[in-house]
């Protein structure tokens, strides 16, 4: 708990430290997607009304603290909720309780020494999380919370005005913070991302993707026979944006993942929407 405490200070600290600095490069871009159905009520067919609606925002604020020193901070927030409409046993309809869709938290800090080498040291700071945490029958807010501390080296591949390429690898420690169970387990290993960013001028478009794989070496709650833990844990994340007329846009989210605790076979999610999106910087 005493460790968990320190990351949320240090966390903290930075927040206020980003809000009074000077000279920092802000990016930031929010979205909102809306997808919506109606039917008539002597429509044929048995489809009902639906509603889903997500909205989301990506923060970047980075500055070179020193001629040696790069800072990245990056604040990804996504929340959706979809609402069903259902008919009862006398036919008459009436929405359900909306149901999640979209769900994230996402705040890293990386430290780039960028020393002119071939490749540069890096330290980082991550904090994965939810919103609302249904699992139960008392929803918690803000939980779990995956703590990720790692170092390794990092390569910045293409670094222009409309295209980005870096990828990294190193050692990282994870600490889970889970409210609803006692204890916060640890585990070690290898980590390695990889993040691309291209600006298309031409057709208003861009598109973001980050690939991240994690090899566990060593988990603190192991439990003899049980091994899945042991397989690498892999998400590639992607978005393509798409201005269409000043704020309005075409946005495609899609998502993989593979993590074999949760599941033996690959996740994905996929969000197609038209919204509004709007850059603050």
């Amino acid at each position: 708990m005493k460790n968990i405490r320190l990351i949320l200070a240090a966390a903290l600290l930075l927040s206020f430290a980003l809000l009074f600095a000077e000279a920092w490069k802000f990016d930031s871009d929010i979205m909102v997607n809306l997808t919506q159905s109606q039917f008539s009520d002597n429509w044929a067919g048995s489809e009902l009304s639906n509603i889903t609606w997500t909205a989301s925002m990506n923060n970047t604020a980075q500055k070179h603290l020193a001629e040696w020193l790069k800072n990245k901070n990056t604040l990804k927030l996504a929340f959706g909720q979809t609402h069903l409409q259902k008919e009862d046993l006398l036919g008459e309809t009436y929405w359900e309780k909306p149901q999640k869709s979209t769900d994230q938290i996402a705040f890293e800090s990386l430290m780039q020494f960028t020393l002119k080498t071939f490749v540069d040291p890096y330290l980082s700071l991550r904090a994965d999380s939810q919103f609302l945490d249904e699992a139960g029958t008392k929803t918690i807010v803000v939980n779990p919370i995956l703590f990720t501390e790692s170092a390794g080296i990092m390569k910045t591949i293409v670094d222009g005005e409309k295209t980005k390429l870096n990828a990294r690898i190193g050692g990282a420690v994870r600490e889970n913070w889970n409210r609803r169970v006692d204890g916060i387990p640890v585990d070690g290993g290898i980590e390695g991302i990889v993040e691309f960013k291209q600006i298309f001028g031409l057709l208003n478009a861009s598109y973001n993707s980050r690939l991240s794989a994690y090899k566990a070496l060593f988990k603190s709650d192991a439990v003899a026979g049980v091994d899945n833990w042991k397989a690498p844990d892999l998400k590639w994340e992607n978005l393509l944006s798409l201005n269409l007329w000043k704020m309005l846009s075409l946005n495609l989210n899609l998502d993989f993942i593979y993590e074999k605790e949760q599941s033996p076979d690959i996740q994905w999610k996929e969000i197609l929407g038209l919204g509004f999106s709007y850059s603050l910087f």
